[in-house]
């Protein structure tokens, strides 16, 4: 089962938490060269690194990284999310909504969901 099928249906927030958590350490931790290549995003309360680009079909290409386990849940649940889609479906694409749609939006801090809100903003620029 896909991890957004999981989250989307689990009982509560503690589970929810749990499987973002458990999500996260599927995310491999970029080389020190790969971060400083990476964009690291601003205004997150922990360092947030990410790369977006297009692949030749023109849908998307994700990689992202942060130094915390929550974070990492969460971008590796937006990876799944978006990684291949086509950009031009992007466009409209809200990150807030795609959180609150799973449960998990009414529980981040504002500069946690802003810091996955400067990576919606940069896929749309990439649109």
């Amino acid at each position: 089962m896909e991890i957004i099928e999981q989250i989307q249906q689990a009982k509560n927030w503690e589970e929810r938490y749990r499987l973002l958590i458990q999500a996260g350490k599927n995310l491999t931790k970029p080389t020190e060269n790969e971060l400083a290549q990476w964009m690291e995003i601003q205004g997150c309360e922990v360092r947030l690194w990410c790369k977006i680009s297009p692949n030749s079909d023109r849908t998307l290409q994700l990689q992202a990284y942060s130094e915390a386990r929550i974070m990492n849940g969460l971008l590796y649940v937006l990876i799944n999310a978006l990684n291949g889609k086509p950009l031009i479906q992007l466009q409209h694409f809200d990150i807030t909504a795609f959180f609150t749609e799973l449960g998990i939006a009414q529980r981040l801090s504002s500069t946690r969901l802003n810091g996955l809100k400067q990576i919606e903003q940069s896929i749309k620029e990439l649109c």
